[in-house]
């Protein structure tokens, strides 16, 4: 073996027994670990920001704007990953078919980001246990911090003691956070129509008065009555912008904060390494994970406003000077009941929810980390951080992470506004974003290869195999133009709402309740990391690395696409040997410059069609090359045929056997 190549760069591909992970989860288990990540903090409790913002209709919508985005990307990446489940496949997609720059920028970033969001939801978590008191004052800092640091313990634990157990762990918060999801959407229904007794406080029997705010108010309404705003010259309490242009100003604002709740369902790519039948799990639990939480969000966020508007003096104001802790509209609504014990039981669930999705982003962090030790990072780093033990558990990269999620103590420097934590979630929706935004990208390369492929008559995504054994994303590219659009506005505007306070902060009479001019230049520079961090890491790499370029289609071959076996690529002991290198088609595939792009629908109907070949008695050399090349063809539509030949067949068993598959593990 060649110990100068990395992973990524082997043709063909194979990874050593310390290279790789331990494929040991099952569906269920696979569906938890994604299904735990996607749903944390932001839908139970920081969404109540969006209600303030925007509206209670208009906070729905947001989901349903968010997810729609989140959802095109990951239905993209599913078709991706389904071709090849290889660790960190989020990393390898790039790297093999749009730029190796671009593998190690998402590596990095996706470390940064899994990171932040870890501290960011801990942080909260410790936060939020203060409400469980009857006297909610704020613990000391010597009580938050121990309260941190027991929390990254546990979860530092909870990964060490290995992959499989804590997949049975995800298993059950996965279906804990389900359960929660519909138990929320009842309660509210049920409150609002007096199923908690007489309502107390001052919104009794409230529906929201209005869908949408009726102007933009950085510090937030007590009130539903309209009013006129100005941009200068007034004090905080007359800030804003008025109209319907206030209204749009606040609901497009509304969508980016909205990410921050809908992203996560990225870890199932993240968990390829490890899943016991990829080619099987990998696509249904994809599509499993995003589709359900995504669903359930908007008609959560309509229940909660059905109980709380805009103008409730407890939500948490996005640019208004925090107070305390953040409050979730769901205990808020509870609140203003008779069943004095439920807000209680509902932020005891809700710290469960959030400490587990902070658990969940250590995993995402370390297989990050693992990859980008392995394939990236110099060799002694390599030899540390890029290995596994002997239970195929990267401990090393699980250490480093855990005790980079102590950033979550860095909230200690500003607790009653928690401007911290903020930056941190701010952080990580910009640099999800981005990585978004990579693989959205890099589709349209793996699809243009593809579309050679097809038009020379070796592959297709047209062709049922591909259909059955892989997963043909539909429509295209009509999702990967949503994603690439929706991601692009996502970064560009995060930032644009505090840099407009900013501005304009010093023209008001008085800014008491606004945050500090520090604290929107956080919010600011929070939403901008992430593509200057993007930019930044891929403009090192390329200088570091000047004789990488972006993947030349012509280089990318019918194996890129359709892997062996993975017990041929992931090497077991000391005689186990790689595969040895196929004939690469060169001859043939290599011919740019004769390169005719047609449509492959115009061009064939089965790329696995045998070619009748016809030897004459006397050939030239340019027709014995021809008709090597036109044997490779049917050589290589075989070697294809055979390996997808040899794989389950996707939803073989019906939709609602599939579904059912996320309940019971199937029996080998």
């Amino acid at each position: 073996m060649d110990d100068e190549l990395r992973p990524l760069d082997r043709s063909p591909y194979y990874v050593t027994h310390s290279e790789h992970l331990d494929r040991v989860l099952s569906r269920p288990q696979l569906a938890g670990i994604g299904i735990s990540g996607c749903v944390g903090a932001g839908i139970f409790v920081t969404s109540g920001a969006l209600i303030a913002t925007t509206g209670s209709l208009g906070a729905a919508v947001s989901y349903v704007v968010a997810g729609g985005i989140v959802a095109c990307a990951l239905y993209t990446i599913t078709e991706m990953v389904a071709c090849r489940p290889l660790t960190g496949a989020l990393i390898d997609l790039p790297h093999t078919f749009l730029d190796p720059a671009c593998g190690f920028t998402v590596a990095a970033l996706y470390g940064i980001a899994k990171i932040c969001t870890m501290a960011t939801l801990t942080a909260l978590s410790s936060e939020l246990t203060v409400l469980l008191k009857n006297d909610p004052k704020p613990h000391s800092i010597g009580e938050e911090t121990a309260i941190n640091i027991a929390f990254i313990a546990l979860t530092t634990l909870s990964h060490c003691l290995g992959v499989k157990l804590y997949g049975k762990i995800e298993r059950i918060i996965m279906w804990f956070k389900v359960s929660l999801l519909v138990l929320v959407c009842v309660m509210m229904v049920v409150l609002n129509f007096g199923g908690g007794g007489p309502r107390q406080g001052s919104y009794s029997a409230n529906y929201t008065i209005s869908g949408f705010t009726p102007d933009w108010k950085p510090i937030g309404r007590n009130t539903t009555n309209s009013s006129s705003l100005e941009f200068t010259g007034v004090s905080d309490e007359k800030f804003g912008i008025s109209g319907p242009g206030g209204t749009l100003f606040a609901f497009i604002t509304s969508i980016t904060l909205a990410m921050f709740s809908c992203t996560g369902a990225d870890l199932v790519a993240m968990t390829a390494g490890e899943a016991k039948n990829p080619w099987k799990d990998i696509p249904i639990t994809m599509s499993f994970v995003y589709v359900v939480p995504l669903s359930i969000y908007p008609f959560a966020m309509l229940a909660a406003g059905a109980n709380v508007n805009y103008a409730d003096p407890n939500l948490s104001k996005t640019w208004r000077r925090s107070g305390g802790p953040t409050k979730s509209a769901f205990v808020i609504a509870a609140e203003g009941s008779s069943l004095h014990g439920l807000p209680k039981v509902l932020n005891a669930f809700f710290i469960v929810s959030a400490y587990t999705a902070a658990n969940t982003s250590l995993y995402g962090a370390s297989r990050s980390v693992f990859m980008l030790s392995q394939q990236y990072l110099p060799r002694k780093i390599a030899n540390v951080f890029g290995r596994t033990n002997n239970g195929h558990t990267p401990l090393a990269a699980i250490l480093l992470c855990s005790a980079l999620g102590l950033l979550s103590l860095i909230g200690l420097a500003d607790r009653p506004g928690s401007q911290p934590r903020i930056t941190l979630s701010q952080v990580y929706t910009g640099t999800t974003s981005c990585i978004y935004l990579c693989q959205c990208v890099t589709f349209l390369r793996f699809k243009a290869g593809l579309d050679r492929l097809a038009a020379r008559r070796i592959f297709s995504r047209n062709h049922p195999l591909y259909k059955s054994r892989l997963f043909k994303s539909r429509w295209q590219p009509l999702p990967v133009y949503v994603g690439i659009i929706g991601f692009a506005f996502v970064i560009i505007w995060s930032g644009i709402p505090p840099l407009v306070i900013l501005v304009a902060k010093g023209s008001l009479t008085s800014t008491d309740n606004l945050k500090s001019t520090v604290s929107l230049a956080f919010d600011v520079m929070g939403a901008y990391i992430g593509p200057f961090l993007f930019a930044t890491l891929y403009l090192s790499y390329k200088y570091i690395h000047p004789r990488t370029r972006r993947v030349d289609l012509r280089n990318l071959t019918a194996e890129d696409y359709v892997m062996q076996d993975l017990s041929s690529i992931e090497l077991e002991g000391s005689i186990s040997q790689p595969s040895t290198q196929r004939h690469t088609l060169d001859s043939y595939e290599m011919d740019a410059q004769h390169d005719t792009m047609l449509s492959p629908s115009s061009t064939f109907v089965d790329p696995f069609r045998e070619e009748p070949i016809k030897v004459p008695v006397a050939i030239s050399s340019e027709m014995q090359e021809e008709l090597e090349a036109q044997r490779a063809r049917e050589n290589e539509r075989i070697r294809i045929r055979q390996i997808l030949e040899r794989r389950p067949a996707r939803l073989g068993r019906g939709v609602w056997r599939e579904i059912w598959s996320f309940v019971v593990t199937d029996k080998e």
